[in-house]
Parts: C-alpha cells; sequence; structure tokens
C-alpha cells in the first residue's frame, strides 16, 4: 500500500482530542524522539499500538511495541497535499 501522507503535506493536528482505533497521529518515535506520523490499530489499556499505512517499510509497534499516550502529540483532523 502506498503512503498515504508525504513530506511537505500539511496536517492541522487536534492536541486535546479523543484517540480510537483508526486516527492517524503525530507522535514522538519511542527511541529516536523525532516526530513520525501513524495510525493508531489497537488501544490496550493506556498503551496504543501503531502501524504505518506503508506497512511493507513502516517502523512501528511491530518494530518498538506499544506506545505510551505522552508520546502522541495528537490526532490529524484534516490533510492537505503539496
Amino acid at each position: 500500500m502506498l503512503p498515504n501522507y508525504k513530506e511537505g503535506d500539511y496536517l492541522l493536528i487536534n492536541k486535546i482530542g479523543k484517540i480510537k482505533s483508526g486516527d492517524v497521529v503525530v507522535l514522538k518515535h519511542p527511541k529516536t524522539g523525532e516526530f513520525i506520523l501513524k495510525r493508531i490499530s489497537k488501544i490496550s489499556g493506556k498503551k496504543f499500538y501503531i502501524l504505518g499505512d506503508n506497512k511493507e517499510f513502516s517502523k512501528d509497534s511491530r518494530h518498538f511495541g506499544a506506545v505510551e499516550r505522552k508520546l502522541i502529540v495528537g490526532k490529524v483532523l484534516f490533510h492537505v497535499k503539496k
């Protein structure tokens, strides 16, 4: 599957809204601290399992496990392709 979001696209992020499965979120990578864009696949208690849309190349919960809520900056509300 091709990525839905590309470098240079514009995003409107909601920092305070409730997050649910299927939402696309901006978060800090748990190991490097860089900002990444992933989709919530499952929520288990206070842990969030994230997957990239380009599953063949994505580094996500399959590689580093579930992430805590504090790493999630917010969910994407609006996306404009460059």
